[in-house]
């Protein structure tokens, strides 16, 4: 049968329906009934499993998403003595309590790991981990002068002789940072890191406290109250 074009189909569905008269007009209404019956079932159909997939995608992508922790039930990260604490020695120069709270506070757990010498330094060094897999070596000197003295004739941002790549460190050094009595020199850190202990260091040496004597200024001292007048 050649198909007809699109102007008699608009035609066709424009003029009125013609479906004849007696039983043929009956059974071809009955049949158009059931088209449109069927017709209605198989939309229905469609757009009930259109509604299942949908769901089942959402369900599915929820269950696959990495479970958050819940932070309110995180242990707390231990913290070394503070400035504030009195083991934590207070005379403005750095010490280990100081640098491992600086570096705890900057989001960089460090952790000690063993100790550290080097023919370039008198002191030793204590090395810590930091991240998951970098590591620092910090000098503690007497004062500044002290730590400049031990570095000269070393690179001054890797702490090695001329020519020398490594040197008698464990591995290549990837940065320094210098503060105060204090030398910290980082290995196998990345930029983020290493901006991070920069930040934390270079924010200024630990401040100062006087001792708390009555003669210093400053110092807390005990208020007493005048004696109450007598009643009259």
């Amino acid at each position: 049968m050649a198909a007809r074009n699109f102007s008699d189909a608009h035609t066709d569905m424009t003029r009125p329906l013609y479906l004849g008269t007696g039983a043929d007009a009956s059974r071809r209404i009955a049949r158009r009934i059931a088209w449109i019956n069927a017709v209605w079932r198989a939309a229905t159909s469609f757009g009930a499993l259109l509604v299942v997939v949908v769901l089942a995608a959402c369900s599915e992508r929820k269950d696959t998403e990495a479970p958050k922790a819940d932070v309110s039930s995180l242990p707390p990260v231990p913290r070394p003595a503070t400035p504030s604490d009195s083991a934590c020695p207070r005379d403005g120069t750095w010490r280990p309590c100081h640098l491992e709270d600086r570096i705890n506070k900057a989001g960089m757990n460090a952790t000690v790991l063993d100790t550290l010498t080097v023919p370039y330094f008198p002191e030793r060094g204590t090395r810590y981990r930091i991240g998951r897999t970098a590591t620092m070596a910090a000098f503690y000197f007497a004062d500044s002068l002290a730590g400049v003295r031990a570095s000269r004739g070393l690179d001054r941002f890797r702490l090695l002789p001329e020519g020398d790549s490594i040197g008698a460190w464990p591995e290549s050094p990837l940065d320094v940072v210098r503060s105060a009595n204090l030398v910290l020199v980082l290995f196998g850190v990345n930029a983020t890191q290493s901006e991070r202990v920069r930040l934390a260091i270079t924010a200024g040496a630990p401040q100062y406290y006087p001792p708390a004597t009555d003669s210093a200024p400053g110092s807390m001292r005990a208020q007493t109250l005048p004696p109450a007048p007598p009643a009259r």
